[in-house]
């Protein structure tokens, strides 16, 4: 019935955890395939992945480091069904996941479903980390009471379905992107005439193991891949939920923003003190001030990736309505 594409790269134990999870799935083992896309692994990855006994057929294709897009179009390529789950390899499983999945999809051919990547209950994670799981939360929460509608925007990587043919038929994930690919991905899956729907019940729980650094530079990347996407693809809607989003954050983050981004040594100095806190807060036992400083730090980062690759402050400003 299906196909789960897994794209994996030094997560051994995290990709047997889901490999396990997928063992004890409603949906019968035999109506589903996991294609695994061992990415240059160099941990032990692919012999786990041999030697794992799944009850559901595994195959396993090893390829040369080259990103996540591209294990990811690899993958769909290489399967045999025409319905591609997408997981990412920190993901594990509900048992109700891939039935659910595969329900959307019984009586519609347009669909693209996303489920909801959620915090391990009783589980405690860097507090950048409890950051992601909280902001991500607060979507589920509309989308679950009906006041959202789930869009492009909201398109993760780490847990969707869709048509294999719609994926192909759009060429698949644009791999010169490292971040933000899943959601460019979205706005040409709703150029093809594909709906966007969230289901909670596909639910798998999420284990990010990301550096401070390296979630640092993630709002960083959006920044910068907004842009791209308005000047360089004519993507209108990545600055229109931009100046959405923009407007939206509270007056002190606004006050910062306007303060100190694209002003070298000032934005050199806020960037820096935020960064400086945000782990020493966690670790003096202040997470709620924590977790206020990591939403700050993160629309500054975005918005300096902004103005970085749009050419300076004054056209970010202009582009987001505020001059």
């Amino acid at each position: 019935m299906l196909s789960v594409v897994i794209p994996t790269y030094n997560r051994k134990l995290s990709l047997i955890r889901a490999l396990t999870a997928l063992s004890a799935q409603e949906l019968p083992a035999e109506d589903f395939e996991v294609v695994i896309v061992s990415d240059g692994s160099t941990d032990g990855t692919n012999e786990a992945v041999k030697g794992f006994p799944a009850p559901y057929a595994i195959t396993l294709i090893d390829q040369a480091n080259s990103g996540p897009s591209v294990a990811r179009n690899r993958g769909a390529r290489e399967a045999h069904s025409e319905l591609i789950v997408y997981m990412d390899d920190d993901i594990e499983p509900t048992p109700a996941f891939l039935r659910i999945h595969a329900e959307a999809h019984a009586d519609t051919q347009n669909l693209v479903l996303i489920g909801p990547q959620s915090m391990p209950p009783g589980e405690r994670f860097p507090i950048w980390i409890a950051w992601e799981h909280a902001m991500l939360e607060r979507q589920y929460v509309h989308f679950r009471a009906g006041e959202w509608n789930a869009g492009p925007n909201n398109l993760y990587s780490g847990n969707f379905s869709i048509r294999r043919e719609h994926l192909l038929q759009v060429g698949g994930f644009n791999e010169s992107f490292k971040r933000q690919e899943d959601v460019e991905l979205g706005f040409r899956l709703e150029k093809l005439g594909l709906c966007f729907k969230f289901d909670h019940r596909a639910n798998g729980f999420h284990r990010p193991d990301r550096t401070f650094t390296a979630w640092c530079n993630i709002p960083y990347a959006y920044g910068r891949h907004d842009i791209e996407m308005a000047r360089d693809q004519g993507e209108d809607r990545a600055i229109d939920l931009a100046r959405v989003h923009y407007k939206g954050r509270n007056k002190l983050t606004r006050l910062m923003a306007r303060t100190c981004i694209g002003r070298g040594p000032l934005q050199t100095v806020m960037l820096g003190c935020l960064k400086t806190a945000i782990p020493l807060s966690d670790r003096i036992g202040m997470r709620k001030f924590g977790l206020i400083l990591c939403s700050l730090l993160f629309n500054l980062r975005y918005l300096q990736g902004m103005c970085e690759q749009i050419g300076g402050a004054r056209a970010m400003w202009r582009e987001l309505g505020a001059i």
